[in-house]
């Protein structure tokens, strides 16, 4: 009896052994399971904060044109339509900050009155060149111009007996600043200046 039982405890630790050193030869060992244990993560998740969609800038590519009105004197003084009206194209001049702008355009002027005692006839000519930059502050932009007007203007009266001739010919520089908006408006002293943009 007892050396049967010997055999089977033998036999039970050879079959142990031989299992042991099967899985040690497949390069698993087994491990026993601590149920309590928290499993650690194998992939490492990254999180990425979402980009900021940036606002584009008001100045960059900007282009419009300011319309404007001149007082002509000699014609309101005898009820003649009293401005002369035009149109300056402006655009920005460079790809980034600073944004220079340049522009320039013209306004022409010419109206007759008859009377029973003669005519009285103003004709002004008038050219505009513009520099200046824009100022691009994240939420707005802010046009900073100088605007340049140079021309002439004649006023000619006829009556029975009279022919007068009142040339006057000169340049006047005024300085504007304009917010990136569209119907912007600028009045001074026989000016006013509307923004109209167009990019």
């Amino acid at each position: 009896m007892t050396s049967k039982k010997t055999i089977t405890s033998v036999s039970a630790i050879i079959l142990l052994i031989t299992s042991i050193l099967l899985a040690s030869c497949n390069g698993e060992i087994a491990v026993a399971e601590d149920p309590t244990a928290t499993p650690t993560p194998t992939k490492v998740v990254q999180v990425v904060p979402p980009t900021q969609t940036e606002t584009p800038s008001k100045c960059a590519g900007f282009a419009g044109e300011l319309e404007v009105q001149v007082l002509v004197g000699p014609a309101e003084a005898v009820g003649l339509e009293p401005f002369t009206v035009g149109n300056i194209s402006i655009g920005v001049t460079s790809a980034e900050a600073p944004y220079f702008i340049q522009g320039s355009g013209r306004a022409d002027y010419s109206e007759i009155l008859t009377e029973e005692w003669g005519t009285y006839e103003v004709t002004m000519n008038l050219d505009f060149i513009v520099d200046g930059e824009c100022a691009d502050d994240g939420a707005t932009g802010q046009l900073f111009l100088t605007v340049e007007m140079s021309g002439s203007q004649l006023v000619v009266v006829t009556s029975e007996g009279f022919y007068g001739e009142y040339p006057w010919e000169g340049t006047h520089t005024v300085e504007l600043e304009f917010p990136v908006e569209e119907g912007a408006t600028i009045s001074g002293e026989g000016y006013v200046f509307v923004l109209h943009v167009s990019s």
